[in-house]
């Protein structure tokens, strides 16, 4: 199905009014084409009606009414209708329906003395027990010729002549003894069928130019439609790429509600999760004074029970549940203020932050020679809050710093919507057989240097929130490489 809503109005827009051409084409089509045969009828009823009058049987025989006057003047009405035209478009004569044999014809009143050539002569096969004053008025195609039919294949003229259709008028005449005739008249409708084709035709090239206009036409009234839609879209895909925090533009009155909904939605996301900020912060303070109390009352008991073995064991589980209860602490919060992959976040820059990362750090390890390569341009930004980025980096730079030799280097690069991050050092390495137990709490390679292992563990939770994925690998520098896979 097609998702585009400029798509669909155009298809559906365009294919109503062709099909609506189209039928408006074929009913002019047989309008046209009936209201000239109906004309036609009209046509060869008259003449049917008006030769018949200058008819009369007489022993056995149609003839023409034996007055000068009336021959005369049945001739001009024969010449007038073209009944005696040779190429056989319009002619009329009386037939023996049962030795289907002329017995009258307007070409021999034409030519006097001429003896009826039944080779001359169309016949068709038409109902003969109909009766009444009435014409009766049929289309019908020539029978194939009984002599020679195989003449036909040969001759493309007679071959035209017998493949096209005629109008006939058809009065049946039941006379005694026991004969029966028919009194035909009839007409090529070629120059219907010819302006039909010239009709169609004119249609076929009417319907082309209509539907050049009609696709252009539509196409003008789907961006006047759509446009405000698809500001609509471009202002939403805004607001997910961070480049803007609220719908602001005016648009009709369909979309306004949806426009306040959205509107009211991000202002509730953004304050909700600022108030969670803020009781952090307070919690944060809360913390902080009795864990300063419990600490300096353990200092204490240290200096009093200096030199006293008994107490010694005691006071250095207190020491470490309180480092611990620290350590809980600070990774709780920290868990608490990851970004909610549901909400629109700004894209933000991952360079500047990598510079005062490095900064830092080289502070920190400034007992250590070794290289601090970034190699990321300022176009690479990702959808995270800020302090969850610094945070991710800042663990992992500071294990990379922790454990290289020689080189830490971060490296990024964009794939399928999503910007990949390497950061490499030279130390040594994750485990080769199950090194994703590192993502784990509480799981560290080192067992001997100071932490609890929940660093890769919060970079894994700050990961799977905003919905990227961390990968451990081995560096170039046959060391460690972790990879971050962020949406962009």
């Amino acid at each position: 199905m097609t998702k585009s809503l400029r798509s669909r109005q155009l298809i559906s827009g365009f294919g109503v009014i062709m099909v609506g051409i189209v039928m408006l084409g074929s009913l002019l089509l047989w309008r046209t084409y009936h209201h000239k045969i109906d004309q036609k009828e009209d046509e060869i009823k008259g003449i049917s009606f008006n030769i018949l009058g200058f008819l009369e049987f007489r022993d056995n025989k149609f003839m023409v009414v034996d007055d000068p006057a009336m021959e005369k003047k049945a001739q001009e009405t024969i010449d007038e209708h073209r009944l005696n035209d040779p190429a056989r478009e319009r002619f009329a004569y009386v037939i023996d329906v049962h030795t289907q044999q002329i017995i009258w014809s307007s070409q021999s009143t034409s030519e006097p003395g001429t003896q009826i050539n039944p080779d001359r002569y169309l016949y068709f096969d038409v109902d003969s027990e109909a009766q009444g004053f009435e014409p009766l008025v049929v289309i019908k195609q020539p029978k194939p010729p009984v002599i020679n039919p195989e003449g036909l294949a040969n001759d493309a003229a007679a071959r035209k002549i017998y493949e096209r259709a005629y109008l006939l008028s058809v009065q049946n005449f039941h006379l005694k003894p026991g004969g029966v005739y028919q009194f035909i008249v009839g007409m090529s409708i070629a120059d219907v069928e010819r302006d039909m084709e010239t009709m169609r035709g004119f249609i076929a090239i009417l319907l082309f130019f209509s539907a050049v206009l009609v696709l252009i036409a539509q196409m003008a009234l789907s961006f006047w439609v759509v446009a405000p839609i698809k500001e609509f879209e471009d202002e939403v895909k805004s607001i997910e790429t961070g480049e803007r925090e609220t719908v602001d533009k005016s648009y009709p009155d369909e979309l306004t509600p949806i426009k306040n909904a959205l509107n009211s939605l991000l202002g509730y996301e953004k304050g909700q999760k600022q108030r969670y900020k803020d009781s952090l912060d307070d919690l944060a303070h809360s913390i902080k004074t009795p864990l300063a109390a419990m600490q300096n009352q353990l200092d204490q008991l240290q200096r009093e029970a200096v030199g006293n073995m008994q107490f010694a064991p005691g006071l250095k589980v207190l020491e470490i549940q309180i480092e611990r209860m620290r350590e809980i602490i600070a990774h709780q919060l920290r868990r608490a203020m990851v970004t909610n992959h549901s909400a629109m976040i700004m894209a933000q820059p991952v360079r500047p932050i990598l510079f005062r990362l490095r900064d830092t750090l080289q502070k920190v390890y400034r007992d250590k020679n070794f290289e601090f390569r970034i190699n990321v341009d300022e176009y690479a930004k990702c959808r995270m809050d800020s302090e969850d980025m610094m945070e991710l980096l800042g663990n992992l730079l500071n294990n990379a710093c922790r454990f290289c030799k020689d080189v830490v280097e971060v490296s990024a690069h964009h794939e399928n919507n999503m910007l990949i991050i390497d950061i490499d050092d030279d130390g040594m390495g994750f485990p080769s057989d199950d090194p994703s137990k590192l993502l784990q709490r509480g799981i560290r390679e080192d067992s001997k240097s100071e932490g609890q292992g929940i660093g890769l563990a919060v970079s894994t939770e700050i990961i799977s929130a905003i919905n990227g994925k961390i990968e451990l690998l081995v560096s170039p520098y046959v060391g460690a490489r972790v990879r971050l896979h962020l949406p962009v």
